[in-house]
């Protein structure tokens, strides 16, 4: 599971074929995210180059948790059925005071929901990243090459060179792609070579702990996660799987970092939940929680996308999340970029102006609640507690709107769904939506509403699909929004939105 996997030699040696080969996407990091974006353009036949200066999986817990959304971008590269017995559904957050008296519980959803999946699972990030690692043994056209490290970038009106190190030969090797995506982390080299190293900070930095643990047995702690809102040392508690546990713990002004990760210094720390002889500590790292976004996430063919992109403070468990959503809205944009030069400049400009203000506001509902946890004055944190039982912690969780791009959200008339994330459920012959339609563009229509034969004409020249038979829940989610069609982007956000039958061809147009 750890191996790298690879279509074509890996010695790093730069042979006749790798000076003269142009691949059409060079993806610089092997993490979930350029892993993941690897998948969906392998599949898509386009030809790539994913480089790592690590060699394999790193053996070290980082994301925890993702959600229904990004189920379903795991759907889309056709690993839902490998991942899920890595994954554990689970629900519901508490917030509780020094006393240990609950202030808030905010149930999350029981069952599936409007993604096609649970709204919360959680993982060990080293089995999740091992699983879409192995999705690439299907794809001759993508190679995973490591020990390769990021040494500089140029770039013309064609594409992307690239100067690469390999770490194991001590040997230099230049690189060639059409376009290249900085999926390399929080230091992103990609990010520093490309000069965009300007953020806009949405909240100070704020310095935490984090350790996870491995039971030795099962240990009757809560099943759900829980906020300490402990002005003595603010900490959260995380159930990731029965037998593993993550804490973080915040860091007060003044306290050496360096010498709190050391095992003497955590286990006092962490003797409310558990002791040195029921536990081992897999890993106590300190980290500075960022909540920022890089104003510039392209400059010509290269791109950024994850923790290169923008980070955010844990709280929502949101950062895989929206590391996922770049990719599923740049994966496509890229294949008909390859596929269709003469569009890709501008059709890929649309991936930042699109996602910058979409992860802004998760990551400021972040610092939100993240204020709320991080309260250090007593008399403040009594006047919060004495709020929250009254009143409760009000946010609903974000369903953002794209910023502007490849949709008409904005636009005079515009109906609210319209650059947002469509609902999943089954058809009636019990498959998925987003497995019925694919990686394509989606006319859906209300049940029992037909489209004229010219109509159906200019839909199948435009590769549309147009499943008959929506299935009772879809069929009801649009009678409820007033609507009898949606047209769906590749990646599953609503492009448009017709309220009446003579508007379908003006949705149609718009694609031509």
């Amino acid at each position: 599971m750890n191996e790298a996997i690879s279509s074509g030699p890996r010695t790093g040696v730069q042979s006749t074929a790798d000076a003269a080969q142009t691949w059409d996407v060079l993806i610089v990091g092997a993490g979930p995210s350029g892993v993941g974006l690897a998948n969906l353009l392998g599949a898509a036949g386009l030809s790539v180059l994913l480089i790592d200066r690590h060699p394999g999986v790193l053996q070290i817990p980082r994301a925890v948790h993702l959600d229904g959304e990004t189920m379903r971008v795991i759907q889309s590269m056709g690993l839902a059925e490998a991942a899920m017995p890595v994954l554990r559904p689970g629900h519901s957050m508490h917030w509780v005071n020094a006393a240990g008296e609950a202030l808030l519980v905010r149930l999350g959803q029981i069952g599936l929901g409007d993604q096609g999946w649970h709204n919360d699972y959680y993982f060990h990030q080293p089995e999740l990243e091992g699983v879409l690692r192995q999705g690439l043994a299907r794809y001759p056209n993508v190679q995973l090459r490591e020990r390769l490290e990021l040494r500089g970038l140029s770039q013309d009106a064609e594409g992307v060179e690239a100067e690469a190190w390999d770490l194991g030969l001590a040997a230099p090797l230049r690189l060639r792609a059409r376009w290249l995506v900085g999926c390399d982390g929080a230091r992103s080299t990609v990010r520093r070579l490309i000069d965009a190293e300007d953020f806009e900070e949405l909240a100070p930095p704020q310095a935490w702990l984090v350790v996870d643990g491995v039971l030795n047995h099962p240990l009757d702690l809560p099943e759900h996660t829980v906020q300490h809102c402990d002005p003595a040392r603010p900490a959260t508690s995380i159930h990731v799987h029965p037998m593993r546990r993550r804490w973080e713990l915040m860091l007060l002004p003044g306290e050496d970092a360096q010498a709190l990760i050391q095992p003497e210094r955590i286990w006092p720390l962490l003797q409310r939940w558990v002791l040195p002889s029921q536990a081992r500590l897999e890993r106590a790292a300190a980290y500075v929680f960022h909540a920022r976004v890089a104003r510039r996430w392209q400059v010509g063919r290269v791109l950024l996308a994850g923790d290169a992109a923008h980070q955010t403070p844990p709280f929502l468990g949101q950062g895989l999340c929206a590391a996922m959503r770049d990719i599923a809205n740049l994966g496509w944009k890229l294949v008909q970029a390859v596929q269709q030069p003469a569009i890709g400049a501008a059709l890929v400009a649309t991936y930042a102006t699109e996602r910058i203000p979409h992860v802004r506001e998760f990551i400021a509902l972040a610092v939100q609640v993240g204020e709320v946890i991080q309260e250090l004055d007593p008399a403040r944190a009594a006047k919060r507690d004495q709020r929250l039982k009254a009143e409760g912690l009000q946010f609903p969780f974000p369903t953002p709107t794209l910023g502007p791009g490849l949709h008409c959200a904005g636009a005079d008339g515009a109906h609210p769904a319209v650059g947002k994330v469509f609902p999943q459920h089954t058809l009636p012959d019990g498959r998925w939506l987003d497995d019925v339609i694919g990686p394509r563009w989606a006319l859906l229509q209300r049940r029992g509403l037909r489209l004229t034969p010219e109509l159906q004409a200019q839909a199948q020249s435009l590769g549309l699909a147009t499943p008959a038979d929506c299935g009772d829940r879809i069929d009801a989610w649009l009678a409820e929004q007033g609507l009898v069609a949606v047209l769906l982007r590749p990646d599953r956000y609503v492009r448009d939105a017709a309220t009446r039958w003579e508007e379908l061809p003006s949705l149609l147009s718009g694609l031509h």
